[in-house]
């Protein structure tokens, strides 16, 4: 097929990647499922924290990295409700990583104990490898993979997350208020991602270039949640 020329629509293009990622292996992941499900013990829960965390305080520079080079006058003002969200709009303490931190209490740590956690080599890969498509890549790539990768799924992948942790913890919806924040508040950022998505989707070669993309964050995604399965659940040890 032509690159100059697309047989899909943006929207028709757009509704069967969003399937394709209902399905990816990262959104159905079995860590998942086994987080929601099973019986856990404190130090489970405080180390799905520590590493989670790592991912969650870096992500806003992605989409700092990412704007300046989307050729689109309008990027900016499209961007400006995600980024308020992020950055908690009106007081710094109610910015994401802010609200992460308080939950991170909430399990009995203290103050700094994220900062003193050894990544997973699993977290190191995720983050270098977004912290440079979205810096020195290819702009629709880096698109591909903060919008359809991050803003997309993550609303999928957070009921069992928020499962596992009621179902282990005494903790209110306050004390989650991060996760389901998310479940919520990035179904509206995916539509944002996708109004600036569509702008650049009309060829094949767009098409292909903004799936890449989103594949290449889930499969990162994929690769998180495997390095929690078995730092979670490690064969042969007891979990309580």
């Amino acid at each position: 097929m032509s690159s100059h020329t697309s047989a899909t629509s943006a929207d028709t293009f757009l509704s069967r990647l969003e399937e394709e990622i209902r399905n990816d292996g990262a959104v159905r992941h079995p860590f998942l499922s086994r987080f929601a499900s099973e019986k856990m013990a404190l130090w489970q829960l405080q180390a799905f924290g520590l590493q989670h965390y790592q991912l969650v305080r870096i992500f806003v520079n992605y989409m700092t990295n990412l704007l300046p080079r989307i050729p689109d006058p309008e990027a900016e003002s499209l961007f400006r409700v995600v980024f308020n969200d992020e950055f908690g709009q009106y007081t710094i303490f109610r910015s994401h990583p802010a609200l992460y931190r308080s939950f991170l209490r909430t399990l009995g740590l203290s103050d700094g104990a994220w900062g003193r956690v050894t990544p997973l080599p699993e977290v190191s890969r995720f983050i270098e490898g977004h912290l440079h498509l979205t810096r020195e890549g290819d702009f629709l790539e880096a698109l591909g993979a903060v919008g359809p990768g991050h803003e997309f799924s993550i609303p999928m992948m957070f009921p069992p997350l928020v499962a596992g942790i009621k179902n282990n913890t005494t903790l209110t919806d306050g004390d989650v208020e991060y996760f389901t924040l998310h479940i919520e508040e990035d179904k509206e950022h995916a539509v944002v991602f996708n109004r600036l998505i569509t702008k650049f989707v009309g060829t094949d070669e767009g098409q292909a270039r903004l799936r890449r993309g989103a594949c290449f964050s889930l499969s990162l995604r994929k690769a998180f949640w495997d390095g929690l399965n078995r730092t979670l659940f490690p064969v042969g040890k007891g979990h309580l």
